[in-house]
């Protein structure tokens, strides 16, 4: 059995060296940007949760106003004087929040 030994210089292991800190520096920094971006994509989807359960509580809002006159309507029939009430009831609405 023949051993092979490798001669291996000095120039060799700072080779290496210089490889393995730039390649960890580089590790470093793409960990430190992808967190960073990470962050950023979480508030935005926080963002969007809000923004989309205001626009839902909206829609039921109407949504429920829009019962209440169908409801109305069907009932009083096509009274002018309970269309300006209604009206104003949902600027009242508003105004309370």
């Amino acid at each position: 059995m023949d051993l092979i030994l490798y001669n291996i210089g000095m120039n060799d292991f700072i080779k290496q060296d210089i490889f393995f800190f730039i390649t960890t520096i580089a590790v470093a920094i793409f960990t430190l940007v992808l967190s960073v971006g990470i962050f950023y994509v979480i508030k935005i989807l926080r963002d969007i949760k809000y923004i989309t359960k205001k626009a839902r509580d909206g829609a039921d809002i109407i949504g429920e106003d829009l019962s209440q006159l169908r409801e109305n309507v069907k009932n009083k029939g096509s009274n002018i004087a309970f269309l300006v009430n209604f009206f104003k009831n949902i600027k009242n609405k508003k105004k309370g929040r």
